[in-house]
């Protein structure tokens, strides 16, 4: 689809409100003085940040904790609890816009997961604007465009509000919420000069072409980089919970004070946390922390490539930029690319 509308000045306005009459809408707002994802409830709430988020908006989809199944000891009875809302979110980023492509592949293979299924099929993707920050790789891997995974994607104009539709849903919605027309070529041009002058502004940048970057990891097992993060590295798991691409949980029963009844819940997990390769024993298939950042990496450059058939980073930086001890994902893939050779021509 991709068709290009023009919303004169108060029609993004009726969007954004015929959204909040129908569901639940998640977008950008400002938290302590950054931008954050949170719940809109008035159009006033909303502020399309052209800044990254430090979370991403994969809690919407995937949350943190997430009640799986409750059950009855006394009755010998259990029944899956599968909740979803119709919901829209707005101000994703492309790369984050990637990111939600990559994790629906993901709970879509093997045996589906209806969870998260289920709110996906309910949810209204909306995409904007998007200007990088120190941190910002997203050029190097090809996911700073997006041109699917939407249902609308939202520009800024000089009046107004330019929109591209990816999706029968969206070109619903624009149709029964807001007023569009057809855009001046002027409006176009400035379109096309601004996705000029963002694509000089990135600062941080992959030394390699993204589809050489799983045989850099590949050989990287025993670079003497791992034992040198590992060493600053705090294990406290940020890394994990800010990526967007991160999908690891684990699930426990919990049971009532009576012991009669209880839920089965998954929790987000992370592989840089000390138990995650924790076993029986008790082992640890990767007792120290740079092995541990070592399986995280390869889990976005490397392990995932030959099932998904994409790299599992998409650039956001958000890991560099939450990182305690300033560990930064592209700085130590430029490390690994010239050990290996590989930098680009």
């Amino acid at each position: 689809m991709n068709d290009l509308r023009f919303l004169p000045k108060g029609s993004f306005k009726s969007l954004v409100d015929g959204l909040i009459s129908t569901r639940a809408v998640w977008g950008t707002v400002i938290k302590d003085g950054f931008p954050a994802f949170g719940r809109i409830t008035r159009f006033a709430d909303l502020v399309l940040s052209q800044t990254p988020t430090h979370l991403s908006a994969k809690e919407f989809l995937f949350p943190p904790r997430e009640v799986l199944l409750r059950f009855d000891r006394v009755k010998n009875t259990h029944e899956a609890v599968v909740e979803a809302a119709e919901q829209a979110i707005i101000g994703l980023h492309p790369c984050d816009i990637h990111a939600i492509t990559l994790m629906d592949r993901v709970f879509s293979s093997g045996a589906p997961d209806a969870n998260y299924l289920a709110k996906r099929a309910k949810t209204i993707i909306i995409g904007t604007d998007c200007l990088p920050d120190e941190y910002c790789f997203c050029k190097s891997l090809g996911t700073g465009t997006i041109d699917k995974g939407f249902d609308l994607f939202i520009h800024a104009a000089q009046s107004g509000h330019l929109v591209r539709t990816g999706s029968k849903a969206g070109e619903d919605i624009l149709k029964k919420y807001a007023r569009s027309q057809k855009p001046s070529n002027a409006d176009i041009k400035r379109l096309e000069k601004r996705a000029r002058q963002r694509d000089g502004m990135f600062k941080a940048h992959i030394d390699a072409p993204a589809h050489t970057l799983p045989e850099v990891y590949s050989k990287s097992a025993d670079s003497p980089v791992w034992d040198r993060i590992g060493s600053i590295c705090t294990g406290c798991g940020s890394c994990n919970n800010v990526c967007p691409t991160c999908y690891c949980f684990d699930v426990k029963d919990e049971l009532s004070t009576d012991l009669k009844t209880g839920e089965r819940v998954r929790s987000w997990d992370g592989c840089t946390l000390e138990d995650f390769a924790k076993v029986s024993g008790p082992h640890n298939f990767r007792k120290t922390r740079g092995e541990r950042l070592r399986h995280r990496f390869n889990r976005k450059f490397n392990y995932l490539t030959d099932r998904f058939g994409a790299l599992f980073c998409v650039g956001c930086g958000r890991c560099s930029r939450t990182c305690l001890v300033k560990i930064n994902i592209s700085e130590v893939t430029n490390e690994l690319i010239r050990e290996s050779g590989k930098k680009r021509a």
